[in-house]
């Protein structure tokens, strides 16, 4: 890595407590007031050097413990449900800090879980009766997510990851600038989520957000910060012409702050 990018390189391994800086997540947050989206999403599809990729439907089931203690460490987990719910994954976001209107977290997914989908439901549903968090890491994950999990969370935390108390259901319309070595992938998000308890779901809240994240193909540090630049100047043509207040929470804090006393 050059050397003008070694005292950065150091703040992260610092701050976000991991070993391998290709999974760290750049990205801005922005609240979108709902009215604004649709003027926010044709300026993005005008956009010189933006292309629209696809509008993507998805859900999330955020996982925590009884206590939750996941989220009172600043990370998340989630079960990722793409393609109608027959492509699921594990994700996992450990604790995060904030630079410069940027939010800098650790990002890890598990390989796909086709294994545990239960053919027979409907919905496509992890079975937590004949699969553990702990052996869904043990057996679908790489090192460095059972890592960081460990390391953020303890190990015995992690065995008490029993409850999905949130499900957030997405319309996510993904755009994506091509700067080379690397690529801006701006996305304007419609967000449902609901609390699950014992009498049922019950609805949170609907909102829209707007993101934009740096990332290159190989998870390349190095090649994110030669194209900060890039970011924070289509950040700031977005800020000239919308007025969009900075989201400093992630999606589960956010719908969890709804119900849960800090």
């Amino acid at each position: 890595m050059p050397r003008r990018f070694e005292g950065f390189a150091r703040l992260l391994f610092r701050k976000l407590d991991i070993d391998d800086l290709r999974f760290v997540e750049i990205e801005c947050k922005k609240r979108v007031v709902p009215e604004e989206a649709p003027r926010l999403r044709a300026w993005l599809t005008k956009r010189r050097g933006v292309k629209h990729k696809k509008t993507a439907y998805f859900f999330d089931q955020f996982l925590d413990t009884p206590r939750f203690e996941l989220l009172k460490a600043g990370a998340s987990l989630r079960l990722r449900y793409k393609k109608g719910g027959t492509a699921v994954y594990l994700q996992y976001k450990g604790p995060g800090f904030t630079k410069d209107g940027l939010l800098y977290r650790s990002e890890f997914s598990s390989w796909r879980l086709d294994r545990l989908v239960r053919e027979e439901s409907r919905h496509d549903v992890i079975r937590f009766s004949d699969a553990s968090v702990v052996s869904i890491l043990e057996e679908h994950s790489g090192p460095e997510m059972r890592a960081a999990m460990s390391r953020h969370l303890g190990a015995d935390a992690v065995r008490r990851i029993t409850r999905g108390p949130i499900v957030a259901l997405y319309q996510k319309e993904k755009f994506e600038a091509d700067l080379g070595s690397a690529f801006l992938e701006p996305s304007l998000d419609r967000v449902s989520a609901f609390h699950i308890s014992r009498s049922g779901p019950h609805a949170l809240s609907t909102f829209c957000e707007f993101e934009n994240e740096i990332k290159a193909e190989d998870g390349s540090l190095e090649a994110k910060l030669e194209h900060m630049d890039a970011l924070l100047e289509f950040n700031a043509a977005v800020a000239r012409k919308f007025r969009l207040r900075r989201e400093p929470l992630d999606k589960y804090h956010r719908c969890a702050s709804l119900f849960v006393r800090r």
